[in-house]
């Protein structure tokens, strides 16, 4: 779940840079990954609000349209 949330999160923000005019090159992201541990607490206790309403993921999001 904590990989997925960051993944979102990186998309947004990848796709905030673009659309900023901020050029995106397969280099930038071949140094990311979601899986990040220093801001979170991997094995400890979390309280979720299952009334809190969450946006619709955009599945067919692109940062670098692909080459057929």
């Amino acid at each position: 779940m904590i990989i997925l949330h960051n993944v979102v999160g990186m998309t947004r923000v990848l796709q905030e840079l673009r659309d900023e005019g901020t050029e995106i090159r397969l280099e930038i992201l071949a140094g990311l990954a979601p899986f990040r541990t220093a801001h979170i607490n991997r094995f400890g206790d979390y309280t979720l609000d299952f009334r809190r309403k969450i946006g619709p993921l955009n599945f067919d999001a692109t940062i670098i349209p692909m080459d057929s």
